[in-house]
């Protein structure tokens, strides 16, 4: 094994245990290197996370292949997603190393928990269900997520949400 694929497995094992990703000092001594052996192989932290990026996304390529083979896609990406974020899946992990990219974030992870709550609410006192309010939500949030990696993403409409729901609008 490589110091490059021991500093990669450190930072994606602190990333599935804590939430977050480790600061560069965190990362050097849980993969036993000086700092100065961790820059030599990621001149930076952003080329740290591309690289932890490719990672993960091979191991959920991975596990996807493998599902295609035994006809199972569909759970194993539901399964996958459905992970939580601390000891969850390489997809949990990596919506972690993503998102948790930049460290200033502050309070505002808090905020959008706070506003994702409210919105979830306001689903429910329409939809008169918090199951379907939680489907809308998350359909919502793997949209928005979809348009951020690909602009070309579909956008599905509220009515063909409500279709499948089993409600017309």
């Amino acid at each position: 094994m490589t110091i490059r694929t021991v500093i990669l497995d450190a930072a994606r094992d602190y990333a599935s245990t804590h939430g977050r990703l480790p600061s560069l000092d965190v990362l050097a001594a849980a993969a036993g290197v000086s700092k100065g052996g961790l820059m030599h192989h990621f001149s930076s932290r952003a080329s740290l996370v591309a690289a932890l990026i490719v990672v993960v996304l091979d191991e959920t390529d991975r596990e996807m292949r493998d599902a295609s083979a035994r006809g199972e896609v569909v759970d194993t990406w539901l399964r996958l997603s459905a992970q939580p974020v601390v000891g969850g899946t390489p997809l949990t992990t990596l919506v972690v190393i993503t998102f948790g990219a930049n460290d200033d974030l502050g309070d505002t992870v808090e905020q959008i928990r706070d506003a994702t709550e409210r919105w979830e609410f306001l689903l429910e006192a329409e939809l008169g269900s918090l199951e379907k309010a939680r489907m809308v939500r998350l359909i919502g949030d793997g949209m928005l997520l979809g348009r951020l990696i690909d602009d070309r993403a579909p956008v599905v409409t509220a009515q063909q949400i409500m279709a499948v729901l089993g409600r017309a609008s």
